[in-house]
């Protein structure tokens, strides 16, 4: 897993490509924006950066609750693994203060994230400029 050497960490956890590393301290919650769209245009890995290479299967994290769209960037498989081993909030334990009336909307993604890979993807944006990472093809969930 090369390409997360060269990335920061914070209190022992590498910080993601996404997250905005210029922030200090670091806050995971907080995503540099200018990253995600290089990894919707670029097909870079949302923890690494690097790019996902077309042989490489993309993978993702969601609930398992059969959606084939994903709000964060596809990953190198490696990468993705990491995240599901080291970041709390995939651990189901959620370090975030949660606005009130935003409880149900959280709660399905609280415990229950799964790992998929899919052999190919784009990604769109909404009405709102906001990306969204599609898995298109078979998702297959994967041990970490």
């Amino acid at each position: 897993m090369a390409g997360v050497t060269n990335r920061p960490t914070s209190g022992g956890l590498v910080v993601p490509y996404v997250v905005d590393a210029r922030r200090q301290p670091i806050d995971f919650r907080h995503l540099q924006l200018g990253h995600v769209r290089k990894c919707a245009e670029d097909r870079r890995c949302g923890i690494c950066g690097h790019q996902v290479r077309g042989a490489e299967r993309l993978a993702f994290i969601g609930p398992n609750d059969g959606r084939v769209c994903f709000a964060d960037p596809w990953m190198h498989l490696e990468c993705a693994q990491l995240a599901m081993r080291q970041c709390p909030f995939l651990k189901g334990r959620d370090w975030r203060e949660i606005p009130d009336g935003w409880r149900e909307l959280i709660d399905v993604y609280h415990g229950s994230m799964s790992l998929f890979t899919a052999p190919n993807g784009r990604a769109h944006r909404d009405e709102w400029g906001r990306w969204h990472f599609e898995a298109l093809g078979y998702l297959a969930e994967v041990p970490v």
